[in-house]
Parts: C-alpha cells; sequence; structure tokens
C-alpha cells in the first residue's frame, strides 16, 4: 500500500487580516481578504493519489495561534509550504519556530515578500527554514521534495546549510493543472466590489513585463498560462458552484490572443459569473474594454498612481494623464466600474503634489480609489533609491503599503504627516455627499449591499 507524503499549505495567523501573497504584503484595508494566490497555485502541482495535501489558512479561519499549532499537530505535516510577509515578519518568524519544536522534523518551504534577498543570511537567522520559493508559478517545491534537484527552477534551498539557488524556468506558455480550489475555505474570502458570493481567485498569467521601478513584479520572469489551462479552471469553479471570479493578474489581458480566447469563450458557452480584474490604461483600448463587458467584467483596477507627468515618467508607468482620461471613459461608457490606485509617499513628494493626486482622482470620476503609501520592496530600484537618499537604512524589513503604518518619509513629509495626509485624502474622496449618493444608488442586490455595509464598518473601525 502507497504511503502518502503529508503536505500543508499554509497562511499562518495574524493579529491584523495580513495579505502575505504575490510577494506583496499588506494589511486588508478594510474587510477584504482574496486566496492566497502563493498557495493556491502551489497546490496545482500535487497530485491527490501521490499526496495527502491540506490547506490551513488561519486567516481566513480566524484561527488564534494556539488553534493554528492544535490544527497542525493534529495533521502532523512532512512538508509545510508556507507564507511569509513582510508585513507580519516577527510574528510569522515566532510562529514557525514554534511549530519547528512542536514538530522538529517538519521540512519548511515559504514564499513571500520578505524571503527574497540575502538569502544566506536568511538560512543562517531562520533554522526553521529549509528552502524558500522564488517562483511560485514553477514546481521547484514538488521536485524539491522529491530531490529531484537537477530540475528543481523557481527555489532556493539549503544543502549543508548553503544555499544553492536554481534559475526560474522561461516557458512563455504553461500549461498548468488545476489548482485545488476544493481544499481551500469556501465562502471564507471576500473582496468589496463582488456583486455574488463565494469567491475564487484565478491567475493566467505571472509577474510583469512593464518596468515600473516600485514594483517587484518587473523584477520576476513574465509567465502566461494556455487558455485550455484557464478555461479548465473556469469549468472546475463553475462545477463548485463558485459565483464570482477574482482575475489577480498584475496585468490581465497583457497577453492579448490567450485572453480573448479565454474571453471569447466565457461569452459563447454562457459561463455567466461576473468577475473583476487589475490591468493598465494602456493595455486596455475600446475594443477589448468592450469584450471583458460582454463577458462578465463589472469592475477593473486600474493604476494610476500619479496625477503629475513628471513622476509617471521618472517611476517608468511609461503612459500620459491623457490615456489614464480615455481608458477610464471608455471603461464607464461600457458599464464597468473603475477602481484607481494611486501611490503617495515617494521620495521627495510633497503635500500639494498628494493632494493633486486626489483631485485628479475625482476628476477621471473613480467609483474607487485605492490610496497606498510607497514601501521600499526588496529587489526593486525603488528601494535602492531610498537607502541611497538617507530616506530609510538597510535594515528595514516590515512594511506596510496599505498604510496602517507608514514605512517611510518622503524627505519633505514625516511618517506622521504622511499617515494624516492619507487619512485626509480617504475621507475627503469616500465621505463627498454626492458620491455616497451615488455608490448607494449603484447598488444592485442584497450580497452587494451587505459588502458596502461591512467594509465601511471596517474601514471606520
Amino acid at each position: 500500500m502507497l504511503v502518502k507524503k503529508k503536505v500543508l499549505f499554509l497562511n499562518p495567523p495574524g493579529k491584523k487580516i495580513y495579505i502575505r501573497d504575490y510577494y506583496c504584503s499588506k494589511v486588508s484595508k478594510a474587510y477584504y481578504l482574496p486566496q492566497p494566490v502563493d498557495l493556491l497555485i502551489q497546490t496545482s502541482f500535487f497530485n491527490k493519489s501521490e499526496y495527502e495535501l491540506l490547506v490551513i489558512d488561519c486567516i481566513a479561519a480566524k484561527f488564534s495561534i494556539e488553534k493554528a499549532l492544535d490544527k497542525i499537530k493534529s495533521f502532523v505535516p512532512e512538508v509545510i509550504i508556507g507564507m511569509v510577509g513582510a508585513v507580519s515578519l516577527d510574528e510569522d518568524i515566532d510562529f514557525f519556530n514554534r511549530i519547528k519544536k512542536l514538530i522538529p522534523n517538519v521540512k519548511v518551504l515559504a514564499s513571500g515578500d520578505a524571503l527574497l534577498e540575502n538569502h544566506e543570511e536568511l538560512f543562517k537567522q531562520y533554522t526553521w527554514l529549509d528552502a524558500i520559493i522564488t517562483n511560485f508559478f514553477n514546481d521547484g517545491s514538488k521536485k524539491w521534495i522529491e530531490n529531484n534537484l537537477d530540475e528543481a527552477s523557481g527555489i532556493v534551498y539549503r544543502i549543508e546549510n548553503k544555499k544553492v539557488s536554481k534559475s526560474d524556468k522561461k516557458e512563455s506558455k504553461l500549461d498548468l493543472n488545476v489548482p485545488h480550489h476544493e481544499l481551500f475555505l469556501k465562502g471564507n474570502y471576500r473582496m468589496p466590489f463582488a456583486n455574488a458570493m463565494p469567491m475564487a481567485t484565478v491567475l493566467t498569467n505571472y509577474a510583469c513585463p512593464y518596468p515600473c521601478t516600485f514594483c517587484i513584479m518587473s523584477t520576476m520572469p513574465y509567465i502566461t498560462r494556455s487558455a485550455e489551462s484557464i478555461i479548465d479552471e473556469l469549468i472546475e469553479l463553475k462545477r463548485l458552484n463558485y459565483k464570482y471570479i477574482y482575475f489577480s493578474d498584475q496585468t490581465f489581458f497583457q497577453s492579448k490572443a490567450i485572453t480573448k480566447q479565454v474571453l471569447d469563450w466565457m461569452v459563447e458557452s454562457k459561463f455567466g459569473l461576473s468577475w473583476m480584474c487589475f490591468s493598465r490604461v494602456d493595455v486596455l483600448g475600446k475594443n477589448e474594454i468592450d469584450l471583458m463587458k460582454k463577458a462578465g467584467c463589472n469592475l477593473i483596477m486600474f493604476g494610476v498612481e500619479f496625477a503629475d507627468e513628471r513622476y509617471l515618467k521618472k517611476y517608468k508607468k511609461n503612459y500620459t494623464l491623457d490615456q489614464i482620461r480615455e481608458t477610464f471613459s471608455f471603461t464607464a461608457r461600457a458599464g464597468i466600474k473603475r477602481l484607481g490606485t494611486f501611490l503617495i509617499g515617494v521620495p521627495g513628494q510633497s503635500r500639494e503634489s498628494i493632494l493633486e493626486t486626489l483631485a485628479f482622482a475625482k476628476e477621471i470620476n473613480a467609483d474607487y480609489a485605492s490610496f497606498n503609501v510607497a514601501v521600499p520592496r526588496a529587489n526593486t530600484s525603488f528601494r535602492e533609491q531610498a537607502i541611497e537618499q538617507g530616506i530609510i537604512d538597510d535594515s528595514v524589513k516590515v512594511m506596510d503599503q496599505s498604510g496602517d503604518e507608514v514605512t517611510m518619509g518622503t524627505g519633505k513629509l514625516s511618517r506622521e504627516e504622511l499617515q494624516q495626509i492619507k487619512t485626509k485624502v480617504n475621507l475627503s474622496f469616500y465621505l463627498r455627499p454626492k458620491y455616497i449618493l451615488k455608490r448607494l444608488f449603484a447598488i444592485k442586490n442584497w450580497t452587494e449591499f451587505k459588502m458596502h455595509i461591512r467594509e465601511a464598518y471596517h474601514i471606520v473601525k
């Protein structure tokens, strides 16, 4: 009889609603929580006929530390594939140390933004850590578990306490197996823009080919999935009775032919589920937006970032304010809601510049605005510049772009001043009487109403 190796996919507990995935950890600004996509994709590499698999998402399940440890102890995993976030680094280190004391022989592989640099030093500091997943779109974890090290990539691991690194694969198209959505807590994941529940997360491509200097995604190899593998996953999600899809791509519709094939299938098959995504204003034109609407898209998130052409050029966004205005206009006419993400707190930025960003968010008539505080993420040139300018030093490891705790000032604004102005721009955008009425009249069903009320409560809280 075949004895299956036990593999646990673990999102640790936390004092706050931590979102640790996709090398970009943060505190949930309100109550939203997508599936941890690193773990989700990693499950696709493991066959249930060969492995006994378990997902414990302590954030989604609201597990305390003790409850989480009890669950882990009862499963007795041989391998843990876990998450470590810069936003929750101290808590995560403590938790994995406790696991290692509880199950000394367990092997721990981890993915997260806190593990992208200085691997030799990390292995010295974190004795509980056996391997680091540097590209969760690769099956290096499975190869490592099976001791097939010659073929392992997207992973850094110990050999006699020394780091061994393998380069990432360079496929342009990947036939990914369907991730094991059935292992995750159905109904415990949510986004404030979902008009139906339960919600599932789907990733059609990995990383991003654009060179934005403040973003980690530009430093990773861009890979897209085949249309067939994406469609297979959508079919499975409908079979599992999911009602809403969050496409968590950094740039949806970047791979034009593949995405068009998927969307055409969604229209022709009458797939029938609503969905949202993140994209760029210079990727989506009128034809793409119209097709997305036909396929069920109800919201698009755009990285606007700045209201100043100089900043757009400096940080290599490579589009203009007029392109932003035009794409927001196309999207509005198609009947799709628009969310703009805006970056505040970059080195040298003044209060006036941030208020211009707020004014631009209102001008383009964004349905929602997400004001994110700049953070010096590992492996980015943005971090290198912040260190060179003396705004931070290299010891800064804990960071949160949501602004729950501001990591650095701008040189013109202190951390405290930046925190205050972030609160001001949020209140100014969302507490306009005209805006509140617009949002209320746009609610179409009970699910949307509950989501809006819950998000509003947690924002105020």
